[in-house]
């Protein structure tokens, strides 16, 4: 009896058997792409610490520089000047005035006027000096730098008030403050055609008009100044605009 050799099977199953990985090139082990702790694992460092964020440079503060900016010039007046000048005028004003009194009490013996120191004491010559004074003193105050004009025109309101301030002063020397004003009145018609009175208006008007040109030419002298520091002062001004615009443009 023949035997026959059993054919191997054309499909054998075999035991599977686990696929090794590919080798690298460099023949290394393989690595575990998934394990996060390969890397330090195999090199055996500590983990590196996160970096922490540097905080921005402040900015440096602007430095601030104070530019002292140019003061206007003062007005410069004749105020002063023309304070002294009415005290000059004053002392003419008194010594005219005597002087005018005097003539016409030669001229007119009814005046009762002897041109004494005794005249010069009555209330009639005091107070028309005092009232020129604060008269002319306010005019020069309010004309300040005004031209030769403005004494020349002051000049007649100066009078005016002397006058009237003698007729006062006529008034009281005849003793009518609170009396009747029908006596009041008939003295005062009296005395509005006094010379005397229209001496010391004659003498104030004058000589206000003789002193003015000296106030006047001070005031001309200040108006020439003020012209020229407010010229300096405008181009002083433009210089530190110009100045202070261009450290501000830096």
């Amino acid at each position: 009896m023949t035997s026959t050799d059993p054919k191997p099977d054309e499909n054998p199953t075999s035991d599977p058997v686990a696929e090794a990985a590919p080798a690298s090139p460099s023949g290394d082990a393989p690595s575990s792409a998934t394990d996060p702790h390969a890397g330090s694992t195999a090199t055996g460092d500590a983990p590196a610490a996160p970096a922490t964020p540097t905080e921005p440079a402040a900015p440096a503060e602007p430095t601030v520089v104070y530019v002292e900016a140019p003061k206007p010039p003062r007005a410069r007046g004749a105020r002063g000047v023309g304070v002294l000048v009415a005290l000059l005028a004053t002392a003419i004003f008194a010594v005219v005035y005597a002087a005018s009194a005097s003539l016409l009490g030669r001229l007119v013996p009814s005046l009762g006027i002897d041109g004494g120191l005794a005249d010069l004491a009555t209330r009639q010559y005091w107070i028309p000096v005092v009232v020129f004074a604060l008269a002319h003193i306010l005019l020069v105050v309010v004309l300040n730098r005004a031209g030769w004009w403005g004494h020349v025109l002051g000049g007649f309101l100066v009078a005016l008030v002397v006058w009237i301030g003698f007729l006062g002063a006529a008034l009281i020397s005849a003793g009518l403050v609170g009396a009747p004003a029908s006596e009041v009145g008939a003295e005062f018609v009296r005395q509005l055609g006094n010379p005397v009175g229209f001496a010391a208006a004659v003498a104030a008007r004058e000589v206000p008009i003789w002193v003015g040109w000296i106030v006047a030419r001070r005031g001309r002298t200040a108006r020439a100044r003020n012209e020229a520091a407010r010229a300096a002062y405008q181009q002083e001004l433009a210089e530190h605009r110009a100045t202070v615009g261009g450290r501000a443009a830096v």
